[in-house]
């Protein structure tokens, strides 16, 4: 059965098409529906989905940024784009992208159903022909133990999916879906650790149909491989019948409790805290994609908190090959911080509270803090405080947190369409006016003056 997701903004539309269409009698069956891209690929975390139909304009996130995305993460899946109009541009990019076809909405019509059904599961067959053509021999299906190489590697909008000819895959290797090859018999003799394939040993498979091999390999790439795999070893064994009875991760986790701790102070300077924190956040194992959005904020965030003291701002990668590549990314951003935190003058203990000071001046920006009271919460007599925080920071406590109120006035003028009061709202200041004259003696012009400024800058 093909599983079908729809993705369209209009209630109406996703109904529509879910209850009107014959999926049953051409082996499809709508399993999910989503209002735009972002709450797509969050279903998509969390459920196999073969045919995804889009629709290309939505807010939140577009049809296009999202079938960017699902051809990184999920290459199986075969796109169908849902327009409204035919926008031949729009429709162009789409088919560039790797849509299989398209509907326009306005010559949808019930008599046509079958034949868009049927003109779809076509071009998906023939798709997958060059794979279904592909069977394994008799001795395969009856291993004990095969070998599968992934390619870690996300495919990019001008390339095509990786051919088994650059890994030198032995002939009787059979493509499971883009980017996973698997066969029986020797693993790849000239084989080296590569920190975009991985090679994995699967053991103990008598006893399985081929069908429940190539759902356990295909699985395994969704969520254990990430968190497994090691660039530094050559072959990575897997107990079939362990994996099979694998308890799943516990993923009831909140994304503002992540937030709140990797924001926090306490893993940069405190080896046993970082390690904790990594086992934890290693042990929910997360969809990649997800654990990217996360500490993508996070990044900005950092940036934001540290910026008086890093030289370069911290980056973050597009795309984390495996979670060894992201562990070592975030112990490089903890060298960084708190390399550029250290200062003979102060104990660790002192910086920590200075660094705490400003974290909560961040996260507290609506309603700042007075500097009595943020001594108070990191255990600092108010008068050593303000010493201290001057020393190490290279201002005092009210004028860091003015300016990082004015830094944030900045990005709400360049990034939303929202009035000067709720601004000044956003950052303390209930006054409109007292907060215009504030920021143009920081700034050098009104905030009406600086978001035209930054309007015609952007056009």
């Amino acid at each position: 059965m093909i599983r079908v997701l729809i993705v369209d903004d209009d209630k109406l539309v996703r109904k529509g098409l879910a209850s009107a269409m014959p999926w049953k009698e051409f082996g499809m069956e709508v399993i999910g529906e989503a209002n735009n891209g972002e709450n797509a690929l969050k279903f998509m975390e969390e459920s196999k989905v073969d045919l995804l139909i889009t629709d290309l304009s939505m807010p939140v996130m577009s049809g296009i940024e999202l079938m960017r995305i699902v051809r990184q993460q999920y290459p199986h899946v075969q796109i169908v784009v849902l327009t409204l109009h035919q926008d031949f541009e729009y429709v162009q990019e789409a088919l560039r992208l790797g849509a299989i076809d398209y509907i326009a909405k306005v010559q949808l019509e019930r008599e046509q159903f079958e034949e868009v059904l049927g003109r779809i599961k076509t071009l998906m067959e023939q798709k997958e022909g060059s794979k279904a053509a592909s069977a394994p021999d008799e001795e395969a299906e009856q291993a004990d133990e095969w070998f599968v190489l992934y390619a870690l590697n996300p495919m990019n909008e001008d390339s095509k999916s990786s051919s088994s000819a650059e890994y030198a895959l032995p002939d009787q290797a059979v493509e499971a879906e883009a980017g996973i090859w698997y066969w029986s018999g020797s693993p790849l003799v000239s084989y080296l650790p590569d920190p975009n394939a991985a090679l994995v040993c699967f053991q103990h498979l008598s006893g399985l149909d081929r069908k429940s091999v190539l759902q356990l390999i295909r699985g395994y790439k969704k969520s254990d491989l990430f968190y497994e795999f090691d660039p530094t070893e050559s072959v990575l064994f897997v107990n079939a019948a362990e994996l099979l009875h694998r308890e799943k991760a516990d993923r009831s986790f909140g994304v503002d409790q992540i937030k709140g701790k990797w924001l926090s102070a306490d893993w940069i300077y405190e080896a046993n805290v970082f390690e904790s924190m990594i086992q934890e956040l290693k042990g929910y194992k997360m969809p990649p994609i997800r654990l990217a959005r996360i500490f993508f904020s996070l990044s900005d965030e950092w940036n934001r908190l540290y910026q008086q003291i890093l030289t370069e701002p911290i980056l973050i990668e597009d795309f984390f090959s495996s979670w060894f590549r992201f562990e070592e990314w975030l112990t490089d951003v903890r060298d960084r911080i708190s390399s550029a935190n250290t200062k003979p003058l102060f104990s660790k203990e002192i910086q920590n509270s200075i660094v705490k000071a400003m974290n909560l001046a961040q996260m507290n920006i609506s309603e700042p803090i007075a500097a009595a009271d943020v001594a108070q919460q990191v255990n600092m007599s108010s008068s050593y405080f303000s010493q201290c925080f001057k020393q190490y920071v290279g201002q005092t406590y009210s004028d860091y947190v003015r300016d990082i109120r004015m830094e944030r006035a900045k990005e709400y003028l360049r990034n939303t369409t929202k009035t000067i009061q709720w601004i000044a709202e956003q950052i303390g200041y209930n006054d409109e006016k007292y907060f215009s004259r504030l920021f143009r003696e920081q700034v050098g012009v009104l905030p009406s003056e600086f978001r035209q400024l930054s309007e015609g800058r952007t056009k």
